[in-house]
């Protein structure tokens, strides 16, 4: 946590005036960088500010400086915040990072609220996926990003994505992925048309990221930290992911019809939407997501950052997006599986989830990121509470399919009835089951039994969003 004696000695030194901090917070968001907000008395002027650090171990592999320049290149072209200054070895405050003005009197939706926008949630969309467009028409040759970042080919956008973020979860997983490689494989092999125009890609737009006055009207565009030059349908599959959608099937980012968010896209770039691009960027977009989210999850468990947050994006969000892509892929539909927690084991969950919700809401009044802390550790034990009814059930269930599925090249398992031990025969399965479907794809062979149990496991593994 830093101190605001730290902070001030750093802007008195920068500004060449004596500088007095106050009111510092952590507060929540931004999972990739620490995040304050504090005012700054240089005797002449209050200067309200927020203050990004990086971490002592990230998220994703993203630097200070490719956000702070990305926030310098989107000014003018969508809203956000004025970048102030940049420290690219920490000066007095330890590690790189730069400072923003502070932005009042704005909304900031969860990602995964329930009906968040309300009346204004067109007008928001029109904005919002206006804004998106704007980015995609403007030509950020010179721009500061452009500077800092190298500038693929219109024709090697995907491959570089794909090569990046299929790099990612090869390298985090820790349990086999065999809906995230039929996804990867599915994109290799049709690989969508060159790039329109290289733009500036934020790289996370979505609701979550967006403050808004409450109105309908976006006030600011946060989070540039994955920002980079590629194809501008990067951004927009993202934006339309259904991971986004607040609970309102069809509704990008709980705004807007998908079909009118691309249409208000295309209006303000100039650009027309090919379908079969639009395809390749939505799945990618999934396969990127899964590669983030289970990241996350290799950080938190293997101690890097104990932030709750990084469980429930390797957790719940994970599965929600397994289902997406398999939904995407094709085969049979599977609604997930409803579950009614009845056992001790969720009683007992349940109610540590209740508690730690009221302890979150009531500390939350003074302490923004200790409360939110608070809240998401009661949603951990909340989706527990699933999990504790299901846990082996579903593992059973896989198992079984991929012995059909695979056959006399079944590879043999010590049984078990532990969670350890049905998850060491489901990794070993499911790495045999990827390696058959390899087999079955370069033959050009019957892909939907595939495609099928992808959709039925996701069915089985998605927790229902508790709040």
């Amino acid at each position: 946590m830093l101190s605001e004696a730290e902070i001030a000695t750093y802007l008195t030194r920068l500004w060449g005036r004596a500088v007095r901090v106050e009111a510092l917070a952590r507060i929540p968001g931004g999972a990739s960088r620490e995040t304050y907000r504090f005012d700054a008395h240089d005797g002449e002027q209050i200067h309200r500010l927020i203050l990004r650090r990086e971490p002592a171990k990230g998220l994703i592999d993203t630097e200070s400086e490719t956000e702070f320049r990305a926030y310098q290149s989107a000014a003018g072209i969508v809203p956000v915040p004025h970048a102030v200054v940049l420290e690219r070895d920490g000066a007095e405050l330890g590690r790189p990072f730069f400072i923003m003005e502070r932005i009042e009197g704005g909304e900031v939706a969860g990602s995964f609220a329930r009906d968040p926008f309300g009346a204004h949630c067109r007008t928001l969309g029109e904005d919002f996926f206006g804004a998106l467009g704007r980015l995609a028409a403007h030509d950020p040759v010179g721009s500061p990003l452009a500077q800092h970042v190298p500038a693929p080919a219109a024709d090697q956008c995907w491959r570089v994505a794909l090569d990046y973020w299929e790099g990612v979860i090869d390298e985090d997983a820790l349990a086999p992925q065999p809906i995230a490689k039929a996804a990867i494989r599915w994109l290799r092999a049709n690989p969508p048309p060159p790039a329109q125009r290289v733009s500036i890609v934020h790289g996370d737009y979505r609701s979550g990221n967006v403050m808004h006055d409450g109105a309908g009207k976006m006030l600011a565009m946060f989070d540039w930290e994955m920002a980079h030059l590629g194809d501008p349908l990067e951004d927009l599959g993202w934006a339309l992911d259904p991971i986004w959608d607040h609970f309102s099937p069809g509704v990008s980012c709980g705004m807007l019809p998908r079909d009118e968010a691309i249409a208000a896209w295309e209006r303000a770039s100039g650009l027309t939407v090919d379908p079969a691009a639009m395809r390749w960027w939505s799945l990618f977009a999934s396969v990127k997501g899964i590669a983030i989210w289970i990241s996350a999850f290799r950080e938190f468990v293997d101690g890097g950052r104990q932030d709750p947050v990084l469980a429930v994006s390797g957790w719940y969000t994970a599965r929600r997006q397994d289902a997406i892509i398999a939904a995407q892929l094709g085969g049979k539909h599977y609604d997930p599986v409803p579950v009614m927690p009845s056992s001790d084991l969720a009683q007992v969950l349940i109610g540590a989830g209740i508690a730690a919700a009221g302890a979150g809401e009531k500390v939350g009044a003074a302490d923004a990121f200790t409360g939110a802390t608070l809240t998401v550790a009661a949603l951990l034990a909340l989706l527990g509470a699933q999990e504790a009814e299901k846990a082996a059930a579903w593992r059973r269930a896989d198992i079984a399919d991929m012995r059909r599925l695979l056959g006399d090249d079944a590879p043999v398992t010590h049984e078990g009835e532990m969670l350890d031990a049905l998850d060491g025969i489901w990794g070993t399965l499911a790495t045999a089951l990827i390696a058959q479907h390899d087999e079955v794809a370069e033959t050009s062979g019957d892909e939907a039994p595939f495609f099928d149990f992808y959709r039925e496991s996701a069915a089985r593994r998605e927790l229902a969003w508790p709040l």
